[in-house]
C-alpha cells in the first residue's frame, strides 16, 4: 500500500512510516539511518501486496528481503492510522523518545518506543483528538496534533 504519513526522529535521523492498510492491518515501519550517512536505506521492499503488516494477504513471493512493519493494529480497532512523531520535547518527561501516533477513528493517541524488528511499551495514553488528521513538529520539538473537526492541539505537560 502506499505511505500515509512519515516522520524523521529530529535527533536519530530515523525514519518512522505509517502505512493505511487494505483491510485487516494498520502498520508503521521504522527504518534507522545508516551509520556514518545522512539518509535511511533506499530501495526498502515493505512486503505490499504479499503482506498487509505481519500478516499474508495474498500468495507467491514477494521480490527480495522483505522489511515487516515495527508496529500494527488491527481494524476495526483502528480503522486509518495516523503516523506522528518521536517526541523530543523536555517539557514531555513521560513521552521522550516515544513515537506518538493515533487514528481517524479512535480519538485515544498512542505512544510507542520504535525498535526493529519490533516496537516496544506500545501503550495508549490519556490524550485524546476528535478525528485526527496529522501531526507537526515546530523547530523546538514540540508536537501538534491536527484534527478535522477543526482545532490544532499541542502536546503539553498537565
Amino acid at each position: 500500500r502506499n505511505p500515509y504519513r512519515f516522520s524523521f526522529d529530529r535527533r536519530t535521523g530515523n525514519l518512522a512510516l505509517s502505512d493505511v492498510g487494505q483491510s485487516e492491518v494498520e502498520e508503521v515501519n521504522f527504518l534507522r539511518r545508516r551509520r556514518g550517512r545522512r539518509t535511511v536505506r533506499p530501495g526498502v521492499n515493505f512486503g505490499w501486496s504479499f503482506f498487509e503488516g505481519r500478516r499474508r494477504f495474498k500468495s507467491g513471493s514477494p521480490r527480495g528481503r522483505v522489511l515487516f512493519p515495527a508496529l500494527q493494529h488491527f481494524q476495526p480497532d483502528f480503522c486509518s492510522i495516523i503516523g506522528g512523531y518521536v517526541v523530543r520535547d523536555p517539557q514531555l518527561v513521560g513521552l521522550r523518545g516515544r513515537y506518538v501516533y493515533g487514528d481517524l477513528c479512535n480519538p485515544r493517541l498512542h505512544r510507542a518506543l520504535l525498535r526493529h524488528p519490533r516496537a516496544r511499551g506500545k501503550r495508549r495514553t490519556a490524550l485524546r483528538v476528535s478525528q485526527l488528521v496529522s501531526f507537526g513538529e515546530d523547530g523546538r520539538g514540540r508536537v501538534y496534533a491536527m484534527s478535522l473537526d477543526g482545532p490544532v492541539y499541542r502536546l503539553v505537560r498537565r
